[in-house]
């Protein structure tokens, strides 16, 4: 791995709540990662998107019409995208090949539509939060543009839930 840089990161965020975790989270600290601790935020990442990739499949059966259906899907089709390439960014770091996902869903169920929605909107704004720690530490311009179009990703899919929260009865 490459030796730990301390590098200032301008892409700190504000205090919020984890729904992985459901423990609350203090974004705005001074936290100034490591490339190195970057890049096992990448390698854990992997497992989130993937993760998410399976909520997404079991809300999708949930939204009540085709329009909601097709947001959904391209969402979830954004996370597929995004594991492959955090999956290419820890190989081009480490050399290392993270093995095959073996997550399975653990979808809570006895959560409403609308309150699925609500963990998902903040679920991409808590990784909106975590990119913007691995953007500060990217050393080229390739690995920064990746986590970059990630992050904006998780900013659009946030906007995204947002209108499907204001359209859910």
């Amino acid at each position: 791995m490459y030796p730990n840089y301390n590098m200032f990161n301008p892409y700190l965020g504000f205090n919020d709540y984890n729904y992985r975790s459901s423990e609350p989270v203090n974004m705005y600290n001074d936290e100034i990662i490591t490339l190195n601790q970057a890049i096992e935020l990448i390698r854990k990442s992997v497992g989130d998107e993937k993760e998410d990739e399976l909520f997404y499949d079991e809300l999708i059966k949930q939204a009540p019409t085709e329009r909601e259906k097709e947001i959904i899907r391209s969402i979830r089709d954004d996370e597929r995208k995004h594991n492959q390439i955090l999956r290419e960014l820890y190989f081009n770091f480490t050399g290392q090949i993270i093995p095959a996902d073996t997550s399975i869903d653990n979808v809570n169920n006895k959560l409403s539509y609308k309150e699925q929605l609500e963990n998902a909107l903040f679920g991409e704004l808590d990784a909106v939060v975590k990119y913007r720690k691995i953007l500060g530490t990217m050393p080229s311009g390739k690995s920064y543009t990746l986590i970059m179009s990630i992050m904006t990703d998780e900013l659009r899919h946030a906007n995204k839930y947002n209108f499907l929260i204001h359209n859910a009865k």
